[in-house]
């Protein structure tokens, strides 16, 4: 039988409050099953979720992943900022990208 946690026993793993724990199994970020009133979390589930919540550091390497998804998503919104703070670049509500969309067909 594959090992399980109550929410204590993974609290103090984690070092967090049980009441951090319930409010991810009740928001579906962490998973587990309910016996009754109380969760249980099995130890696949906390190691994803652990997986998941894992920054980019690489201890390996002294440093943060450089091959990050987001690494490229950053640099184009910095320089996105940049533009903007230099005028060179204009910003446009919500109601006028939608008026733009219709325009073109969208």
């Amino acid at each position: 039988m594959n090992e399980v946690f109550t929410v204590a026993e993974a609290a103090v793993m984690l070092k967090v409050d049980p009441s951090t724990l319930r409010q991810r199994l009740r928001a579906g970020t962490l998973g587990g099953f309910r016996v009754g009133t109380d969760w249980r979390i099995p130890k696949a589930d906390l190691d994803a979720f652990i997986e998941r919540n894992r920054n980019s550091y690489r201890p390996e390497l002294g440093q943060p992943d450089t091959d990050d998804d987001d690494a490229a998503l950053v640099a184009e919104a910095e320089a996105t900022l940049d533009r903007l703070a230099r005028g060179h670049e204009r910003t446009l509500t919500l109601e006028q990208w939608e008026r733009r969309g219709d325009a073109l067909g969208g």
